[in-house]
């Protein structure tokens, strides 16, 4: 009776964990824009990654011997984690992720004038071969402004 109770809280932690990992997945999706063949690379790893942590935990737990309540305990896990841990954990992770990105953000900030500066001398005096450095400037700046929509989604 033990054992099957321990087999059965193992595959609901591997349901618990399977719910994290998806919510990491939507968090990045949310923060960056995702295209469709790297969405579809994305949710290929993502199950193969759960289906490998609940056999490894099958395999661990209970000789590799799975049963129908071992995946009624994974459901089980999935579904109190959406229901009850889910907002939660997003809400401390990008706390987290806010904290760390704070400094490098606020570098960003600093160093973009100085950025700015050293372009515009260097399209100033590349003006006369061509404007091949003005478009690499405007480039920059696109490639800037995309960096500060990722930062600001996060």
């Amino acid at each position: 009776m033990i054992h099957e109770v321990y087999v059965f809280l193992s595959a609901m932690a591997s349901g618990l964990t399977a719910g994290f990992l998806y919510d990491i997945i939507r968090m990045k999706r949310k923060a960056l824009k995702t295209k469709m063949a790297m969405a579809a690379f994305e949710d290929i790893a993502f199950w193969i990654i759960t289906s490998i942590l609940i056999f490894v935990t099958a395999y661990v737990s209970n000789q590799g011997e799975i049963r129908m309540y071992f995946f009624l305990a994974v459901l089980i896990g999935v579904v109190f984690y959406y229901a009850f841990m889910s907002r939660w954990v997003i809400l401390i992770l990008t706390f987290i992720l806010k904290i760390t990105l704070k400094p490098f953000i606020l570098l960003f900030r600093l160093l973009k004038p100085l950025y700015n500066l050293i372009f515009k001398f260097i399209a100033d005096k590349a003006e006369k071969t061509g404007n091949k450095l003005h478009i690499a400037k405007i480039k920059a700046n696109r490639r800037l402004k995309s960096l500060r929509h990722i930062f600001k989604k996060v």
